[in-house]
């Protein structure tokens, strides 16, 4: 999904407008040295414009980090329609697998390893990226997982044990994937991982499903 506020061309392409030239810059900057880091100043730098220029696109340095995050919503967003959804819950092993894939594509694009990566950085002393984290990351994934389960064990698919607890057990290893690279092993080959990543979360999904499936 391509966002007003981005474009997935890359280089200085002609064709990109000067507030998505200003959204790539400050992305790149923030992910590289933090938030509060980069001033206003060095982003119109980089891009090539004056700073005064800035606030004919972005009301203030706040508002570039907002619709970054803006973005990184429309891409965690933008997986299968409901309808999709609900019938590859009937077959848990296709469901499982399209749900690592679309996790491990999601985070294998420019974009969002950089918005990994500032959020990573902005996590212990960022107000906001910590909620945001909190809510976005954690809480609604959690639901939204414990939903998965509880529809599964009524199309009986799968046994009837504690949605919840099992939401923590299925998403606590993504939340450790992106701890190992976002964190710990930022600056090992992205493709690598995420290859690696790949066979270990289809392992993680094979042991769950051979938990709790109805045979």
């Amino acid at each position: 999904m391509t966002n007003k506020n981005s474009s997935s061309k890359t280089g200085n392409n002609p064709e990109k407008t000067t507030k998505e030239k200003i959204f790539d810059v400050s992305l790149d900057l923030f992910s590289q040295k933090g938030f509060d880091a980069v001033s206003v100043r060095e982003i119109a730098r980089e891009v090539g414009i004056r700073e005064s220029s800035i606030y004919n696109h972005y009301k203030s340095k706040e508002a570039i980090l907002d619709a970054i995050m803006e973005y990184f919503m429309s891409e965690l967003q933008s997986g299968p329609p409901e309808e999709e959804m609900d019938k590859l819950m009937e077959t848990p092993e296709l469901f499982f697998e399209v749900g690592a894939r679309d996790f491990i594509e999601g985070m294998n694009t420019p974009n969002t390893q950089k918005i990994w990566r500032l959020i990573s950085i902005e996590l212990y002393h960022n107000e906001k990226i910590r909620e945001f984290f909190k809510k976005e990351l954690l809480e609604a994934p959690i639901n939204g997982w414990e939903k998965i389960f509880t529809k599964m064990m009524e199309k009986k698919v799968i046994k009837e044990v504690d949605p919840k607890v099992l939401a923590y057990e299925y998403f606590s290893f993504a939340l450790y994937l992106y701890f190992e690279y976002f964190v710990l092993n930022y600056n090992e080959s992205m493709q690598t991982f995420m290859e690696v990543a790949w066979d270990r979360m289809a392992d993680h999904a094979e042991f769950i499903l051979d938990s709790i499936k109805i045979h």
